[in-house]
């Protein structure tokens, strides 16, 4: 676009004079010079109309006339002059007042791309919001260039410039994102390291309800401010769950061992009380017999009725003992309710508290059954004895 162009016109006293508009882009004005025709040789009109429109310099006349228009108002055409020429007046007006317009628009768009960059240079950290700002700025600037606003020239110039904020963005990000791969990294092998340690630990005799508590409070991470990365998380999850699944057959384990114990200690005691309760019903037999033995005394006859009272007394006994051990033995040999697995979110707490409450109620049931043995077995042989001495004064 010209900065400079010459027009014709006709002064207040009809006189042709010569209109030389020139734009002074950094001054933001308009040149008008206003030269008598007669001041002007051929020669001179000649440079004036060909080589001064095209930036050459250009020794105004005396009587020129040096105004300077509003590029804003109405017309730079001063109104004391005429000119078949206004068409081309108003357009060149346009077109210097457009072009000022678009000048001072990318004056802003510089400084704030010199503001973009030096927020880009302070940087420490990469920053969301400077990579959104420097995206909208980049999509405003391609949006003047689809409205022909800008030179070819002058968008590579801002694009390059862009570019360089956009690439310190791009080291900045990919600098955090290592250190973030390698804080995961080292949160993830401490982790998988603690759940090691515990599963190290599942072992007969460790009481389940304190590693199910342990494997929780280290799952609490992963619901805490730690990131990890999506790998490192998906390596994570899968050791809890292993955890998890070996502290459930863990139980498992311990619990069908220590029922298959039960069962087999339960039935040797069954085994001893119904031999007692076979030298009672054998004494039994004897003192009923002898009651009615015809050579028994009144005294004897005392004894032998007090005998049978205690005797029927321990049998009655021993058989609600023997037909409780069976009750048990009954529940113990029923097929168990698969439980769910421990690893479950919710339904952990609820499915390790009631293993270990199991596990002490076989403890317990351990200790009444191993007093019961012993009492039984003590009764059986205390009755055999008595046995044996009541024949033997018999006899």
């Amino acid at each position: 676009m010209q900065s400079r162009f010459t027009a014709h016109g006709l002064n207040s006293e009809n006189k042709e004079v010569v209109l030389a508009f020139e734009l002074l882009e950094d001054a933001v004005q308009v040149n008008l010079h206003i030269v008598p025709k007669q001041a002007l040789s051929a020669e001179q009109s000649q440079q004036l109309q060909k080589e001064w429109v095209n930036g050459v310099a250009f020794e105004f006349p005396a009587e020129t006339v040096l105004t300077n228009p509003d590029l804003n108002g109405d017309s730079i055409l001063p109104d004391d002059i005429k000119s078949e020429e206004t068409g081309l007046i108003r357009s060149k007006q346009n077109e210097w007042a457009y072009r000022l317009l678009t000048n001072k628009l990318w004056e802003v768009y510089l400084v704030e791309l010199a503001s973009l960059k030096q927020k880009a240079a302070e940087l420490t950290s990469y920053s969301r919001t400077l990579f959104d700002d420097a995206k909208s700025f980049w999509e405003r600037v391609l949006a003047h260039k689809k409205d022909r606003d800008i030179s070819q020239s002058k968008l590579d110039e801002i694009k390059e410039e862009v570019n360089g904020i956009f690439e310190t963005l791009k080291e900045l990000r990919k600098k955090e994102s290592s250190e973030f791969e390698e804080n995961s990294s080292a949160f993830k092998n401490d982790l998988v390291a603690k759940i090691e340690a515990i599963k190290s630990r599942m072992v007969e005799g460790v009481v389940f309800k304190e590693l199910h508590e342990e494997l929780k409070q280290l799952q609490t991470t992963l619901r805490g401010g730690i990131r990890f990365t999506k790998a490192d998380e998906t390596t994570i999850r899968k050791t809890f769950d292993g955890a998890f699944q070996q502290l459930h057959e863990a139980f498992n384990s311990f619990a069908n061992n220590k029922n298959a114990s039960r069962i087999e200690n339960l039935t040797k005691i069954v085994g001893n009380i119904e031999k007692s309760l076979q030298y009672d019903k054998n004494d039994l037999a004897y003192f009923t017999k002898k009651i009615s033995h015809p050579k028994a005394n009144a005294l004897e006859i005392q004894l032998a009725k007090l005998k049978l009272k205690m005797l029927e007394e321990q049998i009655a006994s021993k058989e609600a003992k023997v037909a409780d051990i069976n009750k048990t033995l009954e529940k113990l040999k029923a097929p168990k309710r698969k439980t769910s697995n421990i690893g479950k979110a919710k339904e952990e707490t609820a499915s390790t508290t009631t293993e270990n409450a199991e596990v002490e109620e076989i403890l317990d049931e351990e200790k009444n059954e191993a007093v019961a043995e012993e009492t039984t077995s003590t009764e059986s042989t205390t009755q055999q004895t008595e046995t044996e001495d009541t024949t033997n004064k018999q006899e």
